[in-house]
């Protein structure tokens, strides 16, 4: 707002149409109504309508009750106390049955009831909506007083500010849909992420749902929600020996000197364990481009084993070549599972041929292929670390993990599964041999339930 000179006078210009009425307003709005300025008279110094002055005083203004006589007839305090015919319908459990809520002394009926309205004077029902400085009535007065002031105007306009945008903005009905929608898919192991990206029709963002679920409007607990989940400190088995493997040309640094296309493409290799002694585990190849994942069962602790695994998965491609077009280069760590480099290299449906490269992680450096081990999220919310039995898996449980992993939708990905990002990269006949089909994302779980024979729940 601009002052400029008029008449002697500093008169602030017509604020612009929508903007709220700033705290300097509201002290020139205090100082006319103290001076006995009109509504008109101090809408045209502040630059706003009469309508928006008297609007603004009467929202904001301090109405103060007197204090209560124990003994006095409270029910004289409401506006429609001579019309009131109530009888004892006020108050829970009142028993004056046979007295009406407007002539009853024992209780503060004008607490309990719904209709109650505050009855005011009719002074400070018209301009300027507060009581005169000099009302010859104020000292023994039984009406609320009201005043202006400034500073209080603005504390209470932020505070209705702020409770406008407080809250659920939704009917009773739609919060019980929405409730029964979200917490259905959350005991289905879905997080609120996915759940927002596959029912594109929710009405509410991620933050909001959040945001319920902490003000207990959700009926979902925190340990039901997978980011909420507590994880148990990691517990590190001593190492063992094993023969030196020369990784020469395969190192960590060997595989940043690729072209980026083959950098881009790359597969991630890990194993997921289950508890100490077990002699099974899961191998995941971690598609990084696609986002998608497979796991296969395997030995533990076995070189041989992860050699046949891939080996499985070449057979299911139907040639060395279709392998090589998806798995052309593994990044894997430095355990013993993967150190026959030579074995995973080397064709099994065409001997004496290579299928694809084998690069290393430096030791002690698993941030080096960190999307694979972040991946593992959604595999440990069905197999929790500490929880499960890998050796009471079969090849068939383990792909069934794999299905729903890949038909859960990622916010990474736009609210798409791993399924869509995979775009046929790897054939459709391939994933059936291996036991990998799509689902629907409404039939996903993933929570230990999934695998009851193998989770301790």
């Amino acid at each position: 707002m601009v002052c400029l000179p008029a008449g002697g006078r500093e008169v602030i210009t017509m604020k612009a149409k929508g903007k709220h009425i700033t705290k300097e307003t509201r002290e020139r709005i205090e100082a006319g109504i103290a001076a006995g300025d009109s509504a008109r008279s101090i809408a045209r110094d502040v630059g706003v309508s009469p309508s928006t002055v008297t609007r603004e005083v009467r929202n904001n203004r301090t109405v103060r009750e007197p204090a209560r006589n124990p003994k006095a007839k409270l029910a004289v305090r409401c506006a429609r106390y001579r019309d009131c015919e109530v009888v004892g319908g006020a108050c829970e459990g009142c028993r004056s049955a046979g007295v009406r809520c407007r002539d009853c002394r024992s209780r503060s009926c004008i607490d309990s009831c719904a209709e109650f309205e505050l009855r005011m004077c009719p002074r400070t029902e018209r301009w300027p909506y507060a009581c005169p400085p000099r009302c010859p009535k104020r000292a023994h007065c039984s009406f609320p007083k009201c005043s202006y002031r400034a500073a209080d105007a603005d504390v209470a306009h932020r505070a209705r500010l702020s409770s406008s945008r407080s809250g659920v903005d939704l009917t009773e009905d739609e919060l019980a849909e929405l409730d029964e929608a979200v917490t259905r898919l959350v005991r289905q192991g879905h997080s609120f992420e996915a759940i927002v990206a596959e029912v594109p029709d929710l009405g509410v963002c991620v933050r909001t749902l959040y945001n319920y679920q902490e003000a207990g409007i959700l009926s979902c607990a925190n340990a039901e929600l997978p980011r909420k989940a507590r994880v148990r400190k990691r517990r590190r088995s001593a190492p063992k020996g094993r023969d030196r493997v020369d990784r020469t040309g395969r190192t960590y640094d060997d595989f940043l000197a690729l072209p980026p296309a083959e950098r881009a493409g790359v597969v991630m290799g890990d194993s997921v364990e289950g508890f100490l002694g077990e002699s099974s585990d899961v191998l995941s190849l971690h598609l990084l481009a696609r986002h998608f994942q497979i796991y296969l069962l395997k030995g533990h602790g076995s070189s041989d084993e992860t050699v046949a695994r891939l080996d499985e998965v070449e057979a299911a491609m139907g040639s060395r070549a279709a392998f090589a077009a998806v798995f052309r280069t593994l990044l894997v760590d430095r355990g013993v599972e993967f150190d026959d480099w030579e074995g995973m290299e080397r064709s099994g449906l065409e001997p004496g041929e290579r299928r694809c490269r084998v690069f290393y992680c430096d030791a002690m450096d698993s941030n080096q292929k960190s999307e694979a081990e972040r991946n593992h999220e959604q595999l440990r919310r069905i197999l929790p670390k500490g929880r499960t039995h890998m050796d009471l898996l079969s090849d068939a449980d383990v792909a069934t993990c794999c299905s729903h992993v890949n038909s859960y939708p990622l916010e990474s990905l736009g609210g798409k599964c791993p399924f869509d990002a995979l775009g046929g990269l790897v054939p459709e006949a391939a994933l059936a041999s291996l036991g990998i089909a799509r689902l629907d994302p409404s039939e996903v779980v993933l929570l230990p339930r999934l695998m009851p024979h193998a989770v301790e729940q």
